[in-house]
């Protein structure tokens, strides 16, 4: 078996596992496996910058990305195996809002918007279940920042309402 064969069956056995894509015909599971590239990014690489427009959505196979925004020198956050983010650049263009760098060595798999696109054309039931996923994730930040946010931050009170939109 070729590498190239090899690594076209981990990417379909990763895609069937994202509750983005994993509802979808498996047709369609195998156009988008097969459209997906691998990335390395080696420790201290960014992966994009706060104001980039990076019209990607990452799978990460391992290693670990941290979160930065550009006001603070420590990390707010990060990504680790399993974890996939960047669906909303898949329907539409906004610059990041942080900035992503490798804290060790990371391997992942990348989808760009411009080839999700053509398989949403190819499989239209595409979108419907995307879009279903991408509302419940929305839902979900929202409920998570309300139980955890802090009463006395009043400022915080004026930026709610994601779900509103």
């Amino acid at each position: 078996m070729s590498n190239q064969t090899s690594e076209y069956k981990q990417h379909l056995e990763l895609i069937r596992e994202i509750k983005y894509f994993s509802a979808v015909s498996l047709e369609a599971q195998k156009v988008l496996a097969y459209l997906c590239v691998r990335e390395t990014f080696q420790k201290g690489e960014t992966v994009f910058k706060t104001g980039d427009i990076d019209l990607s959505a990452y799978h990460l196979l391992d290693g670990r990305l941290e979160i930065f925004i550009d006001e603070l020198d420590e990390p707010i956050g990060h990504f680790k195996q399993g974890d996939f983010f960047g669906a909303l650049t898949l329907l539409g263009e906004s610059p990041r809002l942080f900035t992503l760098k490798a804290a060790e060595q990371t391997n992942c798999i990348r989808l760009t918007k411009d080839k999700f696109t053509k398989v949403r054309e190819q499989f239209p039931e595409l979108s419907d279940k995307f879009m279903l996923m991408t509302v419940e994730d929305v839902n979900t930040w929202e409920k998570r920042f309300l139980k955890h946010m802090v009463p006395e931050c009043v400022g915080c009170l004026s930026t709610l309402g994601l779900t509103l939109i």
